[in-house]
């Protein structure tokens, strides 16, 4: 089964939405900051490439790579 363009936004969008709940418990950030943070990522840009399929992967395992980067300060 081949997704649609907007099934491929809506399940990108949610995953967002998830990922910045989890900023927001696990780092205690804003949900203003931890917008801030997931659009300025590495993550994010991963998610928004259709090719990686990253979009299609549940919030905790794209969450690694996410905090990878926070870790190392790689998120501007």
């Amino acid at each position: 089964m081949r997704l649609k363009p907007e099934q491929i936004t809506i399940l990108q969008e949610d995953l967002c939405a998830e990922l910045v709940e989890i900023l927001m418990n696990e780092w205690h950030y804003s949900m203003q900051e931890s917008l801030s943070i997931l659009y300025n990522s590495d993550t994010f840009t991963l998610i928004q490439d259709v090719g990686t399929g990253l979009y299609f992967q549940s919030a905790g395992y794209v969450y690694t790579f996410l905090e990878e980067e926070l870790k190392k300060g790689k998120v501007a």
